[in-house]
């Protein structure tokens, strides 16, 4: 479920960023319409991220710090997480454009290197479950 949720995630923002930068403007049209759908997925599949996040708490993360087990990784990743999550509440919420300017720079530099952190967690995972 954590692959689907990140899946989605870097997906509809991928979307967006194609759709907002790259894609031509229709005729009379203020926005790409694929930007609204973009961001409607986006929105959904953050609830998603944060139900499994949530739920990895306590059999993956709290089991993991307290056996110190792949700290420097989890810890980027969690704390990417966070900047994401942070992030996007400013983008939703703030109305300064130079702020929401920054923010947007933040968050979608953080969800594009996303997929490598966790890549990067799960290949340490792997290596350390492998016999010596």
């Amino acid at each position: 479920m954590n692959y689907l949720a990140s899946g989605l995630l870097l997906g509809s923002g991928a979307l967006w960023l194609v759709a907002h930068y790259l894609l031509p403007l229709p005729e009379f049209a203020a926005r790409h319409p694929l930007e609204p759908w973009a961001m409607r997925v986006h929105g959904a599949a953050v609830l998603l991220a944060m139900l499994v996040l949530g739920s990895l708490w306590t059999p993956h993360l709290q089991a993991a710090w307290k056996q110190r087990r792949h700290l420097g990784t989890g810890l980027v990743l969690g704390g990417s997480w966070l900047a994401l999550a942070l992030s996007g509440y400013g983008l939703y919420y703030v109305a300064d454009e130079d702020l929401r300017a920054s923010l947007s720079l933040v968050h979608w530099g953080w969800g594009l290197a996303l997929p490598v952190l966790l890549g990067l967690h799960l290949v340490q995972a792997q290596r350390a479950r492998r016999p010596a």
